[in-house]
């Protein structure tokens, strides 16, 4: 494939919720039939007349069963993931979220069809894989703004 057509057909709106609690991340373990566990931010695609603040909200709610207070915009980045063949480009919009001091991590009532845990873990966890890689942008608060291309 070459030019456009190796993309999808539009980019994609999406929203990630970055959550920490003493030095760690609230995280949705996933894993695709055959392959390792991976590592991901709780969120997803935003609803047209959507808010983005809604939309992270409503991601919080269906994924990790949360109510959040979405707190400021922490980063923006492009995600090229491989999707059916071809690559779906990303707009991923990353805000600092809180949770209940007392929530448990847990399932949603509407997880991601691959999410099998919600955990809380070490931004620069070495054992799983984090996609897609936001590098230390999740560990530091000085990280800019953009982070650029990041593939999925």
């Amino acid at each position: 494939m070459s030019g456009l057509n190796r993309f999808l057909d539009q980019i994609r709106p999406t929203v990630r919720a970055v959550i920490r609690r003493d030095g760690r991340l609230l995280v949705q373990v996933k894993q695709k039939p055959g392959q390792p566990t991976y590592l991901t931010l709780p969120g997803g695609r935003q609803d047209p007349g959507e808010t983005l603040e809604a939309a992270v909200a409503r991601e919080c709610r269906e994924e990790i069963g949360a109510e959040v207070v979405v707190g400021p915009l922490l980063h923006v980045a492009d995600v090229f993931k491989p999707k059916h063949g071809k690559l779906r480009h990303q707009i991923e919009v990353l805000f600092a979220c809180e949770v209940a001091a007392n929530y448990i991590p847990r399932l949603g009532l509407k997880p991601d069809k691959s999410q099998i845990a919600t955990i809380w873990v070490s931004p620069d966890d070495p054992v799983r894989a984090f996609h897609p890689n936001y590098g230390t942008a999740l560990g530091d608060s000085a990280a800019p703004i953009y982070l650029g291309r990041l593939d999925g």
